[in-house]
């Protein structure tokens, strides 16, 4: 009920705006009228590099590749609990949310977060685990400054920029043993980024590593 409040309140002086095509929406909505009626009737199931399941409401395209780029690139943030919410739904009807034990992200590089002063990623994770009543926090830390997978145009550069990138968070591992981690992060693109978190993690905690995207792209697996 306080956080509706909230949402109301800041709408007088932030107004809502749908995610996938910048328009004026109530406050109460997750998207205009005309959007809504693009979504997709069913979700999409892919795996990140390793065979990780992965699911997407969206695939990378039109209104919504429009939205997860204003997200990412134009300071967006406030799509974050929109985008969530349908996220939601995808990680409700892809998986059991009761074997769930803990929600995690994909991490930045603390000199790309610096330059961004967000990570989308984890905005995403705090919103979706607040509507699933899941806690959530962050493992991995990223270690390695990599360049942006859409730069190494071979399937055998993309795996190599991401190797070893990735590390868990030295205070989290005992608590990460055997648990079912959900990691969550915008788009599953070549799937080496996200398949690289979640075999760090595996391998740290002997944990079941399940993921999920807001969008994914059709051509993934090329």
């Amino acid at each position: 009920m306080l956080y509706r409040i909230y949402k109301l309140f800041r709408s007088f002086f932030y107004p809502e705006r749908c995610p996938y095509c910048y328009k004026r929406i109530e406050y109460n909505k997750i998207a205009c009228d005309e959007c809504r009626g693009q979504f997709p009737k069913t979700y999409s199931i892919n795996y990140a590099k390793g065979g990780y399941i992965c699911c997407s409401p969206f695939f990378y395209q039109g209104i919504f590749a429009d939205a997860v780029k204003r997200l990412k690139f134009n300071q967006f943030t406030q799509s974050s609990e929109k985008l969530a919410a349908v996220l939601e739904d995808c990680v409700r009807k892809s998986y059991n949310i009761e074997e769930i034990d803990l929600i995690t992200f994909v991490p930045m590089h603390r000199k790309d977060y610096s330059d961004r002063g967000y990570n989308q990623a984890e905005l995403l994770a705090k919103d979706l685990a607040r509507k699933l009543k899941i806690t959530c926090e962050k493992t991995l830390i990223k270690h390695k400054r990599t360049a942006p997978q859409h730069e190494c145009l071979s399937s055998a550069k993309r795996r190599d920029n991401v190797k070893g990138a990735y590390k868990v968070i030295e205070k989290k591992k005992p608590k990460l043993k055997g648990k079912t981690i959900l990691v969550i992060d915008d788009i599953l693109t070549t799937g080496y980024t996200m398949g690289e978190c979640c075999k760090t993690l595996e391998k740290c905690s002997n944990s079941r590593v399940i993921c999920a995207t807001v969008c994914a792209k059709n051509d993934i697996y090329t």
